[in-house]
């Protein structure tokens, strides 16, 4: 099979298109036909060797993948050859107490699809089969890796994580990447109100279009200030940082008394000096969040499926082209996702 091959770590020039050994199953694994495959910012920290977990070489990355099953173990029972799936990044035991209570983000002996175990930068993968979710009929395999992990984060961090509810205002951080642009629409099907920020003026009407009812520019803007303006000096009750440094103290400064703050990245700056005195004087709150369950991409993906959620593909490369979709990423010059095909040529 033709894959993105990974023998050390740099820049984008470590991203080699060659042949690679084509997975066999286990008694208990499927092997995926990948037709569409997702550029996370999670994947420029693999290839930079800063993701905090070291890879073994040769590695193929990539988290996320939509595809039909091409092979299957002689265990498993739930698919067959044919079916429309996708992987779950997070490739839980299945057997620990965590995922026995139905929480198998944290799982408590987890691998990580494209960081711990080969990915999806080629034209196939293989994960057990505990750890893949079935595509609802209609859904494109472009529209089902594209909402994925960014509409599952999202749901994730809004929904079931910060109980965001009808009435209340949000703010989301970064509002044109992947899962800023998800949460923009999650917040709204939400009834929520929605200030967006965004690091461009270009970026403005895109976030609009998907519901933003007010879009701050961070780059050029006072954000706490504008949202306490824009709130009548109250501040948001929820919010949803998938940056940190400067713009997840932004975001603990507009929130409002009793506020939750929902964390799910990093990429702006890891480590934050906090004031804790704000916190327990404001009564706010931060939940570290970020990896979905099965469940939730399954209802997200529903959802998208009913045209109540729809997936912003900003570009589309050909596998062969996965080092341009990273230098685009690590651009920040984009709105919404890029997605890679396995099979494509041009």
């Amino acid at each position: 099979m033709k894959a993105i091959v990974l023998n050390d770590y740099g820049g984008v020039e470590q991203l080699r298109f060659e042949d690679a050994p084509k997975p066999e199953p286990g008694f208990d694994d499927v092997v995926i036909r990948t037709r569409a495959t997702g550029v996370n910012h999670c994947d420029t920290d693999v290839r930079r060797g800063l993701f905090g977990v070291m890879q073994r070489f040769p590695h193929v990355m990539g988290v996320d993948a939509a595809g039909e099953i091409e092979t299957i173990g002689p265990g498993v029972t739930e698919f067959k050859p044919g079916d429309r799936v996708a992987p779950h990044f997070m490739l839980s035991c299945g057997v620990c107490k965590n995922c026995q209570r139905g929480v198998e983000n944290i799982c408590l002996k987890p691998d990580i699809l494209g960081v711990t175990t080969w990915g999806t930068y080629a034209q196939f993968v293989k994960v057990r089969q505990n750890n893949v979710v079935r595509l609802p009929d209609g859904l494109s395999f472009d529209e089902a890796v594209a909402a994925q992990v960014p509409f599952a984060t999202a749901w994730e961090g809004l929904i079931s994580v910060a109980k965001l509810t009808v009435g209340e205002t949000v703010l989301i951080n970064a509002a044109g990447s992947g899962i800023g642009s998800a949460a923009i629409q999650v917040a709204k099907l939400a009834g929520a109100r929605v200030i967006a920020t965004v690091g461009s003026d270009e970026k403005f009407a895109k976030a609009r279009e998907l519901g933003a009812d007010e879009v701050i520019n961070y780059s050029t803007t006072d954000v706490p200030e504008t949202v306490m303006c824009l709130t009548n000096g109250l501040g948001v009750e929820v919010a949803l940082d998938m940056v940190g440094g400067a713009r997840l103290l932004d975001a603990i400064a507009a929130l409002a008394q009793g506020g939750r703050l929902a964390s799910v990245g990093a990429h702006g700056g890891e480590k934050v000096l906090i004031d804790m005195i704000e916190f327990f004087r404001k009564h706010i709150s931060l939940h570290g969040c970020g990896r979905s369950t099965k469940s939730i991409v399954s209802e997200v993906l529903a959802l998208v499926a009913d045209g109540k959620l729809k997936p912003v593909i900003f570009k589309r490369f050909p596998l062969a082209k996965a080092s341009e979709a990273h230098q685009l990423m690590e651009s920040r010059n984009f709105f919404g996702r890029m997605v890679l095909q396995p099979w494509g040529t041009e």
